[in-house]
């Protein structure tokens, strides 16, 4: 009997319908001898499938799971000003008076990236700890507001630097969320930071036994 994917079966398990019985006739068919790239496709369409209906069934509980996520992010993000700088004068003898003497900034910015995946993690386990039955769907839209706000940030920015000539005020404890989006970390924020958030929240939140997936997505 073929191995089914490791990885794509315990994403099935955290994120997908959560249905032992379901798992266990695409194993079969994959030992049919389907093929490793139509169990992944069957696989994403599986937890995004199960998650839109999750989230259309309870849009109440889907708007608190996303605005917890948002809040733990941007408290943490208050105190950024603070650490950033501090972790950067730690780690490389960086003093923020004498950047702005001699240009060199790379070492706030390498710190505030490692400040904003903070946030990222700790809200995202807050989610996952705080919806345990539902993580899966909670944490997908979670990660979709997070998407979509990085995506419209950098849209918003990248329009008002050509206008403003490169020189956009941005909140401080916004900046913190923004930033991993901007060409500086070559936007690779708009990737990883909804992956950093559905990851994290997965090894936060654990499987739920079979009792609480089934009572998970009655409607």
């Amino acid at each position: 009997m073929r191995k089914v994917p490791t990885l794509a079966t315990a994403l099935l398990l955290r994120l997908g319908p959560q249905d032992d019985s379901f798992v266990g006739d695409l194993a079969e068919e994959y030992s049919g001898g389907r093929s490793r790239a139509w169990y992944w496709r069957q696989v994403v369409a599986a937890i995004v499938l199960s998650s839109v209906r999750h989230i259309d069934a309870h849009p109440l509980r889907t708007t608190v799971a996303v605005a917890t996520g948002w809040a733990t992010a941007l408290l943490l993000f208050t105190q950024g000003d603070r650490v950033a700088p501090a972790l950067a004068g730690w780690l490389w003898g960086w003093d923020q008076q004498t950047a702005y003497q001699t240009g060199v900034w790379w070492p706030f910015y390498i710190s505030a990236w490692m400040v904003s995946y903070a946030g990222f993690v700790a809200s995202a386990v807050v989610v996952a700890r705080v919806h345990r039955r539902q993580a899966g769907p909670m944490l997908m839209a979670y990660a979709a507001s997070m998407l979509v706000a990085l995506a419209a940030s950098a849209v918003t920015i990248e329009v008002l630097s050509r206008l403003w000539d490169n020189r956009v005020p941005v909140p401080h404890t916004l900046f913190y969320v923004v930033s991993v989006a901007l060409p500086y970390h070559w936007r690779s924020g708009l990737v990883l930071a909804p992956a950093t958030i559905l990851v994290a929240g997965l090894l936060a939140g654990g499987r739920p036994g079979v009792g609480d997936r089934r009572r998970s997505y009655v409607p």
